[in-house]
């Protein structure tokens, strides 16, 4: 990978980290019924189903066997997933341009 920005890698994944809280939060209050129907809440509910993917889609039996810890470290590389599919995306337009 030539070209990697290490600062955008850790600014995206930390972004894409600062957006699962609020989104796990939210699907986990549609899943008990509390949600309501402020909008903002029902995106970040939908926003979960996008971000919990490639780890939680794909390797579901192994999530749900493995308990809470293996549950938070998938989410976790899905947001490092996230973050260098986002910094290759950068580092693809900027030589792009040149």
């Amino acid at each position: 990978m030539k070209n990697f920005s290490k600062s955008t890698f850790i600014i995206s994944t930390i972004i894409f980290g600062l957006l699962l809280v609020p989104s796990f939060l939210a699907a986990w209050a549609e899943d008990e019924g509390t949600l309501g129907t402020n909008i903002i809440w029902l995106t970040f509910a939908k926003l979960f189903y996008v971000l919990r993917f490639p780890t939680h889609t794909l390797l579901w039996t192994v999530i749900t066997s493995g308990g809470a810890t293996i549950y938070f470290v998938g989410l976790f590389i899905n947001c490092l997933f996230y973050g260098l599919l986002t910094e290759r995306i950068f580092s693809l337009i900027k030589t792009s341009k040149k």
